[in-house]
């Protein structure tokens, strides 16, 4: 009796325990991988870092209105800008995106431009929006470029703010296509966008550094849905490999894994006085960039 007993209290608590195996949607699993392989960079008001080909890290600096190029050991291969208004000078450069491997836009806040260079930052062309804004419609007036990316369709997009829209794409540096993320009220609504990345499918995902929210449009910017912030500790940047978007705050590290739809892994590391942006340099290796530096870790990515 007590052995049939015991058997229905084991298949009970099997059954019962089925929704908390299955039921993984949000979960984390703690990881503690996350090594410290040094910091480089001199910068004194660095904002936005990016990579490509695996090879290449590049940094904005506000405070010198320079944009540079690096190895992956922090040694300086070249320079662009300089404060001004010119084709070769900067004014507050907010954000930069070298991710397709050919060539670097940088968004140019004060003189109200994206500017297109090559991959040894050498200048290629830009787009003004204070020439565009001359004959644009009201609508599609663009002001204040904060944020820059480009799909691998060459469309650009950049964070902005254009009258009831805070996002825009710029078709073949010559026209604004179309505008979206609207500051009204909506799901699309965007409050203080500060940083987009591409996402898995044509698609981008902006951070909102009012709400915390991660929003996702495709590239015709229609919203598409939503990552709602876990916690309280508030979102410093956001950056995209290989299916996952990686997630900063400051002093932890959390990866979305967008196929699975669900947080895949937490990695814990010391507090960086000055936080400022994210990148991913390889599978293997994280990049956190703060004001003066560059700091390395080592990350293990399935």
């Amino acid at each position: 009796m007590k052995i049939s007993l015991l058997k229905y209290i084991v298949i009970f608590t099997f059954i019962f325990a089925l929704p908390d195996l299955f039921a993984q949607k949000d979960s984390v699993i703690v990881n503690d991988s996350l090594v410290f392989k040094g910091s480089f960079g001199k910068f004194k008001n660095a904002v936005s870092i990016s990579t490509a080909r695996e090879e290449f890290i590049f940094v904005s600096d506000l405070e010198d209105n320079k944009v540079y190029k690096l190895s992956t050991t922090g040694i300086e291969l070249a320079s662009f800008g300089g404060s001004g208004l010119g084709q070769n000078e900067l004014n507050q450069p907010y954000s930069i995106d070298a991710s397709n491997g050919l060539d670097v836009l940088v968004a140019d806040y004060q003189n109200n431009r994206i500017k297109r260079l090559d991959i040894n930052l050498n200048y290629i062309l830009s787009f003004d929006f204070n020439s565009y804004n001359l004959t644009a419609e009201s609508s599609k007036k663009i002001f204040n470029p904060n944020g820059v990316m480009t799909l691998s369709t060459g469309e650009v997009y950049v964070l902005c703010d254009a009258t009831n829209y805070k996002a825009a794409r710029i078709n073949d540096y010559s026209e604004i296509g179309i505008v979206f993320g609207s500051n009204s009220i909506g799901a699309e609504r965007l409050d203080e966008p500060v940083k987009l990345v591409k996402g898995n499918q044509l698609d981008m995902w902006i951070l909102d550094k009012k709400t915390g929210e991660l929003l996702n449009f495709n590239n015709f910017g229609v919203f598409v849905k939503k990552i709602s912030k876990r916690g309280k500790n508030p979102i410093k940047s956001i950056a995209y490999f290989n299916d996952n978007l990686f997630i900063l705050h400051p002093n932890e590290l959390i990866i979305y894994d967008l196929k699975k739809g669900q947080y895949s892994k937490f990695y814990s590391f010391p507090a960086i006085k000055n936080l400022t942006d994210i990148a991913v340099l390889d599978k293997n290796t994280v990049l956190f960039l703060a004001k003066d530096s560059v700091h390395k870790y080592s990350i293990q990515i399935n």
